[in-house]
């Protein structure tokens, strides 16, 4: 008899120590309550804490498109979106083009937003390349010299087809757009270094007469004037 009463004093005990862990757990990392309810066992409810806890340590806080703007001291583009010049190869012998002596490369931060989501169908000389840093997808569409259409996105999700970094061969013509989210953030590393004379702008007439077959995408992307 007193054995048995010992054993259940011990049962008891576990679970007092179970609940009272729980509830602290619960506390720290505010495990909602419909998870809880579809939890069968205090055991599996200790799993799921555990879990989102994990999750929590692992996920930054996302920061605001406000956020993201200002500590980079972003300004609007003329192609939409918003930008700041990071580097221009000042301190090394530039480089002659058929349009005038440049610096070897330059590089800029590159943001869309959900209120200014698309940069327009434009080309440039210079190559460049795309890096991919924070923030939702961007979404590429390229139409190279020889009228074949490509679309790449630029973001995180690497297993579903997403890329890290896009070069874009000069003479490409090039537009993006941020389709879903706050925001995208993207650097840009241009070679040889950008100046706003190596800015092409192309119309949407221009362009759908150099590529008929490319018109839903061209309406939809290119510039209207």
């Amino acid at each position: 008899m007193a054995h048995q009463i010992y054993s259940n004093s011990v049962n008891v005990l576990n679970k007092n120590v179970k609940l009272t862990l729980l509830t602290l757990l619960v506390s720290s990392v505010c495990l909602s309550t419909s998870a809880l309810a579809e939890a069968k066992t205090v055991n599996e409810a200790l799993e799921l804490t555990k879990e989102q806890f994990t999750k929590q340590q692992l996920t930054p806080n996302k920061l605001t498109k406000e956020q993201v703007i200002e500590k980079f001291s972003l300004e609007h583009h003329f192609e939409g979106g918003y930008f700041r010049q990071t580097f221009k190869a000042d301190h090394r012998d530039k480089v002659t083009t058929a349009r005038g002596d440049r610096t070897t490369m330059t590089a800029i931060f590159y943001m869309l937003t959900d209120d200014n989501s698309i940069d327009h169908f434009h080309t440039k000389y210079s190559d460049g390349i795309e890096f991919y840093h924070m923030g939702d997808p961007i979404t590429y569409h390229m139409i190279y010299p020889d009228g074949h259409y490509e679309k790449v996105v630029v973001g995180p999700d690497i297993l579903n087809g997403q890329q890290l970094q896009l070069a874009v061969p000069g003479g490409t013509y090039k537009a993006a757009e941020l389709s879903s989210g706050s925001y995208g953030l993207v650097s840009e590393a241009v070679a040889p270094g950008w100046e706003p004379e190596d800015m092409i702008d192309v119309s949407k007439e221009e362009l759908l007469s150099k590529f008929p077959q490319h018109k839903i995408i061209i309406e939809r992307l290119a510039n209207k004037k």
